[in-house]
């Protein structure tokens, strides 16, 4: 009777056979492959990098402007003729405070727009109560230049107000919608007082400074008459400019100008009234008023999409910024004085 050995043969360079057993007749053998087992890293860690870099080439390749590309901002469609028209008018979005990543967002929209031949037209959309005065005028300069080379026209959204007006100014046209705050053209520095609790924590601040002038504005003593009056000496020198960057872009005298300029919130009518929006309307008013000055019948509308990072090109999403850093940084810009375009 024929017998059978098994045999479990490993793969070359894992050791030699096992010996043959002894005493049996003839024999057949049954080799048994053993494959070499794949470690970990073989088997789930390479796997998944060859996904992230399959979704990384579709993302930043197929997608050519993707936002992944240095100095370039996706576009997204919004409305119009995809097929036939090579002519585009970009939304540029201004929404939340006008302040560190806001203001860099909105100069790289206005600039890709000024630089697209493609783009007949702009479409400025506002949302803000406002912000700094030194983000508002970097906006409003880069808005200037464009002005000189293609039409813009203003829509604002639920509030355009304070700095949010100082933007919109140099606009060919300005619509409100009908619920739309806007206005309050005025200047703010607020200067918190802790001294007071601090004493009460028992705690106690010594300043070093040279000259007179360098802690004014300090959190930790009262303001004196001498620096209560320079800094209305600061606020007043802001707020000329104000009035002359709205009597210059809505092309109104200098007095009607201040007689709307004491800081009051204006609904849409009022503004409408005092001649510092064009009109009462919608998004899709403004889109239709910028292509008729930019002397189109057709277009494509495109906005503008904050550029992605790796993660959130991997996610499909753009992560928003939550949480406010406490660092070093953050403490010592909440000690610094500012002046600020803010609705109040």
């Amino acid at each position: 009777m024929e017998s059978f050995e098994f045999e479990e043969r490993p793969t070359p360079g894992r050791g030699p056979a096992p010996a043959s057993v002894p005493g049996h007749g003839p024999t057949q053998t049954i080799v048994i492959e053993r494959a070499e087992k794949k470690g970990c890293f073989r088997r789930i860690v390479a796997p998944l990098l060859w996904v992230v870099l399959a979704i990384f080439v579709v993302t930043g390749i197929v997608t050519r402007d993707a936002g992944l590309l240095p100095g370039r901002l996706s576009e997204r469609y919004v409305a119009g003729d995809v097929a036939l028209s090579t002519s585009k008018i970009a939304i540029v979005e201004v929404e939340g405070m006008i302040i560190g990543d806001t203001v860099e967002h909105a100069l790289r929209q206005i600039r890709q727009a000024r630089d697209d031949e493609k783009v007949k037209a702009v479409v400025l959309r506002v949302d803000t109560p406002g912000g700094t005065v030194a983000g508002s005028d970097q906006i409003w300069r880069e808005l200037s230049v464009l002005k000189l080379q293609k039409p813009i026209v203003v829509s604002m959204g639920g509030m355009a107000a304070s700095g949010g007006y100082w933007i919109s100014a140099p606009a060919d046209a300005i619509y409100a919608e009908p619920t739309t705050l806007t206005g309050s053209i005025g200047v703010i520095s607020e200067f918190p007082q802790v001294e007071g609790l601090l004493k009460k924590l028992g705690v106690e601040v010594d300043t070093i400074a040279t000259g007179k002038w360098k802690d004014s504005g300090s959190y930790f003593r009262p303001m004196t008459d001498l620096e209560r009056k320079r800094w209305h000496e600061v606020l007043d020198h802001t707020y000329q400019r104000f009035l002359r960057v709205v009597a210059q872009g809505r092309n109104m005298p200098l007095k009607d100008v201040q007689a709307a300029a004491d800081g009051k919130v204006l609904t849409a009518q009022e503004a409408k009234r005092l001649k510092l929006v064009t009109a009462i309307g919608y998004l899709d008013d403004a889109i239709n008023d910028a292509k008729t000055r930019a002397k189109i019948t057709s277009a494509r509308v495109i906005r503008y999409a904050r550029p992605l990072n790796f993660r959130d090109a991997l996610l499909g999403i753009t992560a928003p910024q939550t949480g406010t850093r406490l660092d070093l940084e953050t403490l010592l810009r909440l000690q610094t004085p500012q002046i600020f375009l803010l609705a109040r």
